[in-house]
């Protein structure tokens, strides 16, 4: 075939070159220009985002800890100097001393002296100086520096003098110096000087803080820093905070550890919502920035063959159509594809919309952020307390919002104090501390009792002056892996609406904003004294106490000692994992070493307490398990006694056997639901003496302030013992355990036990038995009864059955299973 070629010249090949070079696709251009930018875009705000987001945040958060940390550092000392200082006092109220100053009566000050001493028996010294009498004496075992007698005088003129640290024999000792008498309207007759080692005041400055940082006690002068009297932990992570120790010359120095930085916590799902959108920007901005660089790369090519053109003057080459044939590819470009790939259309501003939408939608916002809060799931917020799984259901960051909504609530009813306790769980400190930082941003203040029961908690908000509210961060029975929070407000048991409310102020943020301070307070003595100084034994007690390895392991057996009690303790060790036992003292099993060691060593009785300190099961010498509604029935007939006419709250879960010796000794029998908050109330409602869950929630408001406390029970259970000077096991003769059945748990999720409970009281048929529906479904027949109703703390339901007879509990039991299998089959029921 033929074709003709004109003779190609420079300038032609040179045109050639530029086309294989220039001649490329503007759309790989404009990708590939897409593909840089957005990898340098994407470098670039991922760097400043995790800066940002992450670092940035992160030492925000480790600041805060930091300043936190440091706060209960100086707090710890102010509560030693206060606490020594008010006991110091005390003898300056003494008026026998008063007057032996001023008489000069040298056999009075030694007595008093001695009783001083005695009261502190770690005191180097205790030198009682008349007015005007003190001297200087650098030779003496104890010397009288002339700092010290500057103390002196100046607390003879009624001058503030702050305590001082002194060293003595290479050891660092602190001197108080009080006026006799106390009262400020009165002359000084003289004064007492007390010199004692700082060892107990080492001991308390970190507690609480053990392995997060480093912290220094130093000691200031005219503003300078003079000496350093305590240096302990390792702390590098980050500046070091000071703080002003009040009414004293010293500063807390505290510099936190990388462990600070490790309990900060990240919203990465949130880092991740932020990174998807400036993703999609990135790469919307890649793509223009790509389209346009293609497009000038396109200009350029094109202006490029033009040059090349005009400097050689020739003309395309001419080829037959023959040859051209099967080398085209077979694409059909769209218009607008082909304007751009030619590079014809110019890249303009993107058009305006104009979006006119008028949506006119009718929604609760409160019920949008309800359910779309997925963050503070509801179903943990339960009928009297919060509980849910941790880390999961119950994060820090919950704790945290929960923390701002109770520190919120109780300024809203003028409490600005919360007192907080926490049980042993592996979770409980992280999750204490978050609540704790929450409660404190909202200017409420917080008393923190640190590690103890329950009733300890409700003891400081019943006896301390300045608040009646606590929070305690428990899963009270539940399994290690729970956790949660006990309230108490403004001295009041929450009810199912107060519960519900906290979750409401938590998804309206409606938070008060402030900086409140936290303070340790040591609660556990007072309690112990107050009862010992109200229960008396008449007689020797051996006792086991089985703590489960929960919080009542430290301060029972302390408690049941200073009663006077043999204590054999049994897993008193803390360990939130609760690796002996489970910590519900209601299942049966669990109390099996508590009966073997009974058994064992021969004592007059056993008693476990649950993981929080607030429930408890009694088992005697014969291996029999005292269940609580017996107990109830015991504590009734003892109270009436002095109270006749009283009442008595017991839930529907006791024995039918509760109600008739109730009755039978002069008391008022009132059922009620189950749930300790929900007895508290109904307890204080009808100003009942004595109340109780089968459960093991007893509540004594004889002689003690009406709230759930095993250990007060177990003490007057042993008073009640010692002074019938009977075993336990004939005591309880008088009230005989009928044929029944434990609680039995049956699996069953949170969304669908309430239901099950409403379809059997709908469509059980249970012949002309009276029902009850307070709580669940309470069916009485004439030989018996029986109780299904959902658990409130745990995803179960709870059946319980009690008949006069054996026969007559099989029965029961087949009609109930069979009843229930009627609304769900599956049910795994086993009796």
């Amino acid at each position: 075939m033929r074709r003709r070629i004109k003779k190609q010249g420079f300038a032609s090949k040179l045109l050639g070159k530029y086309k294989q070079k220039f001649n490329a696709d503007p759309i790989k251009i404009s990708i590939t220009s897409a593909i840089v930018f957005a990898g340098v875009l994407t470098m670039v705000c991922g760097v400043v985002a995790w800066n940002i987001l992450v670092i940035q945040e992160k030492n925000r958060q480790t600041e805060q800890f930091a300043a936190q940390h440091a706060q209960k550092a100086r707090a710890n000392v102010q509560t030693y100097i206060v606490s020594l200082y008010q006991r110091i006092a005390f003898f300056a109220q003494n008026n026998s001393l008063e007057e032996a100053l001023i008489q000069n009566d040298q056999v009075e000050l030694k007595r008093i002296r001695q009783t001083v001493m005695e009261t502190f028996p770690k005191a180097d010294g205790v030198r009682i100086i008349p007015r005007g009498g003190a001297q200087v004496d650098l030779d003496s075992e104890l010397p009288l520096k002339f700092s010290d007698l500057q103390m002196i005088r100046m607390t003879e003129r009624r001058e503030f003098v702050p305590p001082e640290a002194v060293k003595i024999n290479d050891q660092w000792r602190i001197n108080f110096v009080i006026a006799i008498p106390k009262e400020e309207k009165k002359p000084v007759a003289g004064t007492v000087l007390m010199t004692l080692p700082m060892d107990e005041l080492f001991a308390a400055i970190p507690a609480g803080l053990e392995g997060l940082g480093n912290i220094r006690l130093v000691q200031y002068y005219e503003g300078k820093e003079v000496a350093t009297l305590y240096n302990k932990g390792s702390g590098s992570w980050g500046k070091a905070i000071t703080y002003e120790v009040a009414n004293s010359p010293w500063r807390v120095v505290y510099t936190p550890s990388k462990k600070v930085q490790e309990q900060t916590h990240i919203n990465f799902m949130m880092i991740g919502l932020i990174g998807s959108v400036s993703a999609l920007v990135v790469f919307a901005l890649a793509i223009l920035a790509g389209m346009l660089v293609g497009r000038r790369a396109v200009k350029r090519q094109q202006a490029m063959q033009d040059t090349v053109r005009r400097v050689s003057g020739e003309e395309a080459i001419e080829e037959d159509a023959e040859l051209l044939d099967g080398g085209a590819l077979d694409v059909q470009i769209a218009g607008s594809d082909a304007d751009l790939i030619s590079g014809t259309e110019e890249l303009g501003d993107a058009p305006d919309l104009d979006l006119d939408l008028d949506l006119d939608l009718d929604l609760d916002p409160e019920a949008v952020a309800d359910e779309g809060d997925s963050d503070v799931p509801s179903h943990i917020f339960r009928e009297y307390d919060i509980r849910g799984l941790a880390d999961s259901e119950l994060t820090t960051e919950l704790a945290e919002k929960i923390g701002k909504a109770l520190g919120s609530e109780a300024i809203d009813k003028d409490e600005n104090v919360l007192v907080v306790g926490r049980d042993t769980r592996t979770h409980s400190p992280i999750l204490s501390e978050y609540l704790i930082r929450g409660v404190l941003s909202t200017g409420c203040n917080v008393l923190n009792i640190g590690t103890a029961p329950t009733p300890l908690v409700y003891f400081a908000a019943e006896t301390l002056e300045y608040t009646s509210s606590g929070v305690m961060v428990t899963a009270s029975h539940n399994p290690g892996e729970y956790n949660g929070f006990k309230v108490i407000m403004d001295g009041q048991a929450r009810s199912p609406e107060d519960i519900k409310a906290i979750r409401t102020r938590i998804l309206k943020q409606e938070f008060h904003s402030g900086h409140g301070r936290e303070q340790a307070l040591d609660i556990e003595t007072t309690y112990v004294e107050t009862i010992f100084s109200d229960v008396a034994l008449a007689g020797d007690i051996t006792i086991v106490l089985d703590a489960g390895n929960g919080a009542s392991g430290k301060i029972a057996p302390e408690l049941f000692e200073q009663l006077g009690c043999q204590v054999i303790p049994l897993f008193c060790d803390f360990d939130g994992n609760f690796p002996n036992r489970g910590p519900d003292p209601s299942v049966a099993e669990n109390l099996q070493p508590l009966i073997d060691r009974v058994q064992e060593v021969g004592a007059h009785l056993g008693v476990a307490f649950d993981g929080d300190g607030d429930r408890l099961a009694v088992v005697t010498p014969r291996g029999e398990i005292i269940w609580p509604d017996r107990l109830l029935a015991l504590f009734a007939k003892d109270i009436l006694a002095r109270h006749p006419g009283a009442d008595v709250v017991f839930d529907v879960k006791c024995s039918r056997q509760l109600n008739q010796v109730i009755t039978d000794n002069g008391g008022r029998p009132i059922m009620w639901k189950t749930g300790h908050s929900l007895m508290k109330t109904k307890i204080q409602e009808t100003g009942a003496l004595l109340g109780g869950e089968y459960s093991g929630h007893i509540f004594i408001k004889d002689r003690w302030y009406g709230f759930d406390d095993a250990m007060y029970v177990a003490a007057r259970l042993i008073e009640i013992i010692s002074l019938l000077d009977q075993d336990i096991d004939s005591i309880f003769e008088e009230f005989p355990a009928l044929p029944d059945t434990p609680e039995i748990r049956v699996p069953v999720s949170d969304e669908a036990k309430f239901s099950i409970v409403e379809r059997l009281i709908e469509q059980g048929e249970f012949g002309d038995a009276k029902k009850s529906t307070m709580d669940g479904l309470r069916v009485d027949f004439v030989k018996g009864w029986g109780l299904v109703r959902a658990s409130n703390t745990s995803p179960n339901l709870t059946l319980r059955l009690e008949a006069e007879d054996e026969k007559s509990l099989h029965s029961l039991k087949a009609l109930f299973t069979r009843e229930l299998h009627k609304i769900d089959n599956s049910l795994n029921i086993s009796w």
